[in-house]
């Protein structure tokens, strides 16, 4: 690493990128030294607090980096285009952590050709390559995003809450923009084959986006039509492991996307009564999570479909996919299952 300037090696300790061989790489394509200078500089110490939620800086802010206003104004903005800083009531603020760079930069195609293939190939080591099926790589500690179930698998439940039907979740948004998905974009040669545009933004993370030059507005009716035709490719919907769905909501596969691995299980389970089942075996290829399983039943005499209760996650993806429809979700968790609040950045 020693080819990359130590400016770009300060900048990815901010983001807890200190201990990274390629962080500093991805920020020295996303910005040019001048811009990297900019910055290191940032928060603004000078700036009103009239200026609010901006991207705006003082003019002093210019003069310390011996830079006209104006040179400033347009790093910062190609900046916010590119994902790198975000507009807080501080000023422009670079990401918090190397993560959110991730989701944020990764998600605006206009600048592919001038951040060139490296920039994938950087933040594909940095998620890990290649992917492997979730089963194979577990990791039930890390909970930042939660699993809804599809909305059909618990349509006649008793006791779904409304921050876990998806017809709720999307009816409660004032704004929804679509856009393409990060993780994705990453691995272009991923097995899925779901099309990039995949994420639904809402709230201040879609005024962001729409601010950016990113997304596209959508109706709650092409929402829905959107979850219904991802289903096809066996995605799971996550959204961040809290209450209030207040950011995004994804279409996840295993192949792409690094936040399956530890999705917090949602509060139903899923279940099968054997008798009645075909053991048609789609469900094992739906599964994500190698929760479905066939077992020798003694009583049958014959292998039927089973569901590990530790290894599902309650997506209803088995559920929603059974010809049979021998399948019904249970509820089997509380409300508390859920926390009130969680900060993934």
């Amino acid at each position: 690493m020693d080819d990359i300037d130590a400016i770009y090696k300060g900048l990815a300790a901010k983001i807890q990128g200190a201990d990274s061989e390629y962080i500093p790489r991805i920020l020295s394509k996303l910005a040019n030294l001048e811009q990297a200078r900019i910055l290191r500089a940032l928060p603004d110490p000078d700036r009103g607090a009239s200026a609010g939620r901006s991207l705006k800086v003082s003019d002093k802010f210019a003069r310390k980096l011996n830079l006209g206003k104006d040179i400033v104004d347009k790093h910062i903005h190609e900046l916010f285009e590119k994902g790198v800083i975000f507009p807080t009531k501080s000023g422009p603020q670079m990401a918090r952590t190397y993560m959110q760079l991730h989701d944020s930069t990764l998600a605006n195609p206009k600048f592919d050709e001038s951040l060139g293939k490296e920039f994938f190939e950087l933040w594909a080591t940095v998620e890990g390559r290649p992917h492997k099926p979730v089963v194979e790589d577990l990791h039930p500690d890390s909970t930042s995003f939660r699993v809804v179930p599809k909305w059909k698998s618990i349509k006649d439940v008793p006791g779904v809450l409304p921050y876990e039907d998806m017809r709720e979740i999307l009816k409660s948004q004032e704004l929804l923009v679509l856009i393409h998905c990060g993780c994705k974009r990453t691995f272009p040669d991923r097995e899925c084959g779901i099309p990039d545009e995949s994420c639904i933004t809402v709230g201040r993370t879609a005024q962001y986006n729409l601010e950016r030059g990113i997304g596209r507005k959508i109706t709650y009716e092409q929402a829905l039509e959107i979850l219904e035709k991802y289903d096809q490719y066996h995605t799971l919907t996550l959204v961040i492991n809290q209450r209030d769905v207040n950011q995004l909501i994804c279409n996840c596969h295993w192949c792409c996307c690094g936040a399956l691995r530890g999705a917090a299980k949602s509060r139903f389970i899923a279940t099968v009564d054997a008798k009645d089942c075909r053991s048609c075996r789609i469900c094992l290829e739906r599964c994500q999570y190698g929760a479905a399983q066939l077992k020798y039943y003694p009583e049958l005499d014959a292998e039927r479909a089973y569901i590990d209760p530790e290894l599902c996650r309650g997506c209803g993806d088995c559920i929603t996919s059974c010809p049979g429809g021998v399948r019904k979700m249970k509820l089997v968790r509380p409300p508390e299952h859920i926390p009130a609040t969680f900060r993934i950045y």
